[in-house]
């Protein structure tokens, strides 16, 4: 008898990466001798893989080095060795879109994988009959309803922000819930998929006009708007087509569902075959009254995982089970797999539109009743409408067109990031920091969440961060929330900063909504932060300690030595460490606890008193980065400085002369024109590029050199402090042109390469979607430029503007309380005088604080009282008047001109005369790291 040979490993090995989504769903099959081959449908490009076990497990993650990035050639083994990492992927750059088998035999000496072109790629023998059925259906289209006033309609919204592009470019949308899609246009191969956890439910989408495929490799024109992405294409007899995909927001319903609509300018038979991850022989299809119904074998299901797919359409149509042999289209150009199911609905008689509807539940029941109720309710439309309204809920659109485009797409791109995985949270960035991070989520939270008007996500994001709060008094990390949640069973805390800005955050939405309830309720979780820094990490000048590698700069040298030490204090943690406490004061105040009131005022100003002694060189004219144990200063030229003018919500932090000068130190040795390097380029340990160097692993790069978007906001925010708009707008500008033209078209990147490439073009890096990088660049827009600061807790609504002079006119509706807005209506004259018509949309007894900024960079305040407005303000900044409703009043000076500290600011430039240490040689900060006696931080 004979006997199955055993496989030399017993975990399923699988190809994972970029053409996957880093999935698991292109496995490794067994086929004896020690070798396992995938057939891999690779398009004409360069691709980034490993070859993995399910979970990444440090023993079953090849690539073929453990620090760099290794290309693999056609036909040439390429030894592989387990090493797991970021930045060390194997790469392919397939010449032709195909397919490529990738072998991998494993010996007693070696594991050696080959790439060849071609494979099988065949109609899996079916273990069942195919499906076929028709089904009768009449329903009406639903409308989109405008705002009104001063607010573009939605077709022309829509038309405004509509990213148009002749050639592939990337975009990416997400479902609220768990899943994302992330995409391509102009393609079929790797061009997308619906991605959830390890897996995919939805791929390439093919459409028919008259049974002839509309070919997406050739369309003429693909338009990404912020509901979805459209192909348009001309037919032979000049016939108009367009097919359109949206992935819907389960935001609300908590229900998983997209749609795809092929028009066609003169009436024929209408086809669409989406591609689904089914296999033939692991599903079954039945229908039901308006569709079908796709089940996944029961063995396959996992909870939390939609096992169910439901499929229908807006109009009559037939439903069949197609194969390559009816429709060759889907093998020839789409490029399906032969083991797929292969859906294909077509219209019952002539038509100019169709629509599918494709619902996932992980009931059949579930999955059906949604599919239903997007039929009768008209999905598109209530999708269309949900977009609309987040886009407009807060509204600012001004005389800049390009600047408005943006604006709107970091708003959209920015509720891409928005799920309930883990309960209410944000997604760092996509695609593999698709986990909550308490840092990074809060520093997002106010342009994601509260310029918008969403103070109950706020609420809620908050709350579930504050359920996790570490309770246990013995433990270091007493008091914090967690840094990172992958799971809810994998929590972890090893960070010092993701507690204090959630704390910050809690007085961002306080100040938003005036909700005395929560703060009263909420207190308790600050106290128990403030108790657990006092217990473990409070020095004898009343700072706060950390370890090196525990701020936002946290890339570790094998997950154990800093890349970028920055203990024992560092200046931004001093910073949300003040804040926390001030914030702390005000929530005492509320409670009337007048004994920890005392006692946190005391603490914030030793803070304060403490922190402009040891970290400003008076000498030097410098702001340390931070303090070493011995409180030595180190004077290492980094961003972080800046965000010592812009935590505190008092800017009380530094004397505000220091801070002049510590924004023009920034900024002139910093700030290029397409960002903020992270660290000087005169530093030795200066990195230019980020990844992908023969020189050194991309982590040591990543805080030591390495632009990060996110910064570009408290970066604008400094500058918009002292009255720099102009200068700020240039980056702002430049900003514009990333979000809109770069990498995934409405995202932006996590970084930037610090110099430009040999082609004088930026260079994208680290994740191609972060939450922080578009949240606070709208955050800019309505916090700094337009200087909308609500403070309900103290009665009032501060409004600061601080407009570039190419604004003309801008109208805004800014969100605050329960349904309140402050609308406002800015125009400039030739002649520079500023004219601004202020009302609240609901009659509410708060103060408005007008402040207003000079000519010269001073700041004024005008008050008026809620019974004034609405009210019409004319300010002349030259000679610094004003006139209310024809009166003139007074103004009040509240922050006099810093320029003659600042002086003219200009953009930085890359030197390429200086001779860069790091470029010299292999790995020359990795040796200075090892060599330099840190202390472990292993977590």
């Amino acid at each position: 008898m004979s006997t199955i040979e055993q496989a030399p490993f017993t975990e399923q090995l699988y190809v994972k990466g970029t053409f996957n989504g880093w999935g698991d769903d292109t496995p490794m099959a067994y086929i004896g001798e020690g070798c396992y081959q995938a057939v891999v449908c690779f398009s004409a490009d360069l691709h980034n893989f490993k070859i993995s076990d399910q979970q990444g497990s440090e023993a079953l993650s090849f690539a073929a080095d453990k620090y760099k990035a290794v290309a693999c050639q056609l036909k040439q083994p390429q030894t592989l060795i387990p090493a797991k990492g970021i930045g060390n992927d194997l790469t392919f750059m397939a010449p032709d879109t195909g397919l490529y088998t990738l072998s991998v035999t494993v010996s007693d000496e070696k594991v050696e994988m080959v790439i060849e072109v071609g494979g099988e790629n065949l109609d899996s023998e079916p273990n069942r009959a195919l499906f076929n059925a028709t089904f009768s259906v009449n329903t009406a289209k639903g409308e989109v309803i405008g705002k009104g006033n001063k607010v573009l309609s939605p077709d022309a919204l829509f038309d405004e922000l509509a990213i148009s592009v002749d050639q592939s470019a990337p975009f990416v949308f997400g479902d609220n819930i768990d899943g994302y899609f992330d995409g391509v246009t102009h393609g079929y191969v790797a061009a997308g998929k619906y991605r959830h956890k390890q897996g995919w439910y939805l791929g390439a989408m093919a459409s028919f006009v008259g049974g002839v495929l509309n070919d997406k490799t050739t369309a003429k024109e693909a338009r990404i708007y912020p509901y979805g992405v459209t192909h348009s294409f001309e037919a032979a007899n000049g016939n108009d087509i367009e097919e359109t995909f949206m992935l819907f927001s389960g935001q609300q319903s908590r229900q998983r569902s997209a749609a795809i609509t092929v028009k066609s300018e003169e009436p024929a038979i209408l086809s669409i075959a989406p591609q689904l991850n089914l296999a033939m022989d692991s599903s079954s299809v039945t229908a039901f009254e308006g569709g079908v119904v796709y089940a996944l074998s029961e063995e396959l299901r996992q909870a939390g995982t939609p096992s169910f797919i439901a499929l229908c359409a807006e109009q009559s149509f037939s439903f069949s089970e197609t194969s390559f042999g009816e429709t060759p289209a889907l093998k020839d150009k789409v490029h399906l797999s032969g083991h797929h199911v292969k859906p294909l609905l077509t219209t019952s008689a002539p038509q100019t539109e169709m629509t599918v509807y494709l619902a996932f539940a992980e009931t059949e029941a579930d999955a059906v009743a949604h599919a239903r109720s997007l039929v009768e309710q008209d999905g598109v439309s209530i999708h269309l409408q949900q977009v609309y309204d987040m886009l407009t809920n807060s509204y600012v659109w001004t005389s800049d067109r390009e600047y408005n485009r943006a604006l709107m797409w970091a708003k959209a791109a920015g509720k891409v990031f928005v799920s309930t995985e883990f309960g209410k949270g944000i997604w760092a960035g996509l695609p593999w920091f698709k986990d909550c991070w308490g840092r990074d989520s809060f520093i997002a939270v106010p342009g994601i969440t509260l310029v918008n008007g969403d103070f109950d996500d706020a609420k809620t994001i908050i709350d579930n961060f504050a359920s996790m709060q570490l309770a246990d008094e013995t433990n270091v990390n007493f008091g914090r929330i967690p840094n990172r949640v992958t799971s809810l069973t994998n929590i972890i805390y090893n960070t010092t900063d993701g507690t204090p800005w959630m704390v910050r955050e809690v007085w961002d939405y306080l100040r938003y909504s005036g909700d005395k309830d929560y703060a009263k309720a909420i207190y308790p979780v600050v106290q128990t932060y403030i108790a657990g820094i006092e217990k473990h990490y409070l020095d004898d000048h009343g700072l706060m300690t950390h370890r090196d590698p525990d701020t936002w700069m946290d890339a570790k040298f094998e997950g154990k030595l800093p890349w970028s030490a920055r203990g024992t204090r560092a200046n931004d943690i001093q910073a949300l460490w003040y804040t926390s406490l001030l914030v702390a004061v005000e929530l005492a105040k509320l409670t009337e606890d007048k004994q920890n009131v005392e006692h946190y005022q005391q603490m914030a100003g030793r803070v304060s008193e403490s922190f402009q002694k040891l970290f400003w060189d008076q000498d030097q004219q410098k702001l340390a980065d931070r303090l070493y144990s011995n409180d030595q200063r180190d004077l290492q030229v980094r961003t972080n400085q800046l965000m010592t003018v812009t935590v505190p919500f008092d800017n009380g932090l530094l004397d505000k002369a220091i801070g002049a000068k510590v924004v023009k130190n920034a900024v002139s040795e910093l700030l290029f024109p397409w960002g903020i390097t992270s660290l000087s380029q005169y530093d030795p340990i200066f990195h230019p590029y980020h990844a992908n160097r023969e020189e050194y692993h991309k982590d040591a790069a990543y805080h030591n050199g390495t632009i990060w978007g996110w910064n570009a906001g408290f970066t604008v925010s400094s500058l918009i402090e002292y009255g720099y708009a102009d200068f700020a707008y240039q980056l702002t500008k430049n900003l514009s042109d990333q979000i809109l033209y770069l990498g995934h078209r409405g995202a932006m990147s996590e970084n930037l390469d610090a110099f430009l490439n040999e082609q004088g073009g930026l260079t994208t890096t680290g994740t191609y979607a972060q939450a922080w990088s578009v949240s606070e660049f709208t955050r800019n827009g309505y916090q700094d430029y337009i200087g909308f600061k609500p403070e309900l807790l103290s009665g009032k609504v501060v409004l600061a503007p601080c407009l570039p002079s190419s604004w003309q006119q801008f109208d805004a509706e800014l969100r605050f309380g329960q349904s309140n807005a402050l609308s406002v209506a800015y125009q400039r004259t030739e002649q520079g005088l500023q004219r601004f018509e202020l009302a609240y949309m609901e009659s509410v007894p708060v103060q408005l604080e007008l402040h207003l900024m000079a000519t010269d960079k001073a700041k004024y305040q005008l008050v008026l009282e809620a019974d004034e407005l609405p009210a019409t303000i004319e300010f002349d900044p030259a000679c610094v008047s004003v006139v209310v409703d024809g009166q003139v009043r007074d103004l009040v000076l509240i922050q006099p001109s810093f320029a003659p500290v600042i002086g003219d600011l200009a953009f930085a430039k890359p030197d390429h005369s200086l001779v860069f240490p790091v470029l010299q040689g292999q790995h020359v900060l990795q040796q200075q790291v090892e060599g330099a006696n840190l202390a472990l931080a292993t977590d």
